[in-house]
């Protein structure tokens, strides 16, 4: 099943950007090319298809783009480095919520240039070109049939406040700790949608939990086995990825993009890495779910 699986057309287009961006950063030796979410991006549109992210294309291309630059330019302010993150996790939630983006991994896409302190913009041009490739993937494999008529829910303001400022103290709690490795982009952007979900219950975290950690823990593996061979690396832990969504049933775009950020920062190509996917998704996904729960109790007890 699995291996039919890897023969889709779908999953040979996503891996092969995935493959592209890797080429890209070592050919130019660019290594701000590499956006670990480009993965995650590229798997839920053209192989698990994500419904809420395909219903507008061009947000997946618009979102991401703009708060690249926007973390980009974040970086020319004089503040403190967490006064950058705070605001750029706050405008971009802010811009998301004014023109109605559902799109999670925009908050990865303003908070990494940020944290990881980029001066010049290639980073959010690459994020733009391989966007721009996965929107006309959508549109491509998009059925307006299933879009047309009614109107989509759009999430509450009170939770997108209760989740943004949760995520900022979590941020700011990590660096004031020097715990760099809780510190998970594409995480935040799963926490972020989960968050905001009609039914989030406590069932729908182990397995779930589980990819995420084991991509964690093999992403680190296979990083050291190779010597920080940026191709290879990120060649085999996407398909190791792919593989562990599959056995678990759980397609979970977000751990592609935690399958490749080893490659990205030191501290997170060390074995404290899986330890952070494990704490920042354990708790984040439990503050979740508790949250969820006390938020529909009242229409359980009025029905």
């Amino acid at each position: 099943m699995v291996l039919d699986f890897l023969k889709s057309k779908g999953f040979y287009s996503a891996y092969l950007l995935v493959i592209l961006m890797l080429i890209g950063s070592v050919v130019l030796e660019q290594k701000d090319i590499l956006f670990p979410e480009i993965a995650g991006m590229a798997m839920g549109v053209m192989v698990f298809p994500v419904p809420h992210w395909i219903r507008n294309p061009v947000h997946l291309w618009l979102s991401p783009t703009l708060a690249a630059f926007i973390g980009t330019f974040m970086n020319a302010l004089s503040l403190p480095p967490l006064m950058k993150i705070w605001l750029g996790l706050v405008v971009v939630v802010l811009l998301m919520h004014i023109f109605r983006v559902h799109f999670g991994p925009t908050i990865p896409a303003a908070l990494l240039p940020i944290f990881l302190g980029l001066d010049n913009y290639v980073f959010a041009i690459s994020t733009a070109v391989f966007t721009f490739v996965i929107m006309l993937a959508a549109f491509k494999g998009r059925d307006p049939k299933k879009f047309s008529g009614g109107t989509q829910k759009f999430r509450k303001v009170t939770d997108t406040v209760i989740i943004t400022v949760i995520l900022g103290l979590w941020i700011g709690l990590a660096i004031a700790a020097d715990a760099v490795f809780l510190i998970i982009p594409p995480v935040f952007a799963l926490i972020f949608e989960v968050f905001h979900m009609e039914t989030f219950t406590w069932n729908m975290i182990p397995r779930r939990l589980t990819v995420l950690t084991i991509t964690g823990i093999l992403s680190v593996g296979v990083y050291h086995l190779l010597d920080g061979s940026i191709i290879g690396i990120g060649v085999i832990n996407v398909l190791i990825t792919i593989i562990l969504c599959k056995l678990f049933k759980m397609p979970i775009p977000v751990a592609f993009g935690v399958s490749l950020m080893p490659l990205i920062v030191p501290e997170w190509s060390t074995w404290a890495f899986p330890i952070g996917v494990f704490v920042t998704t354990g708790g984040l996904m439990c503050i979740s779910a508790g949250y969820r729960q006390l938020r529909n109790k009242p229409s359980v007890v009025g029905a």
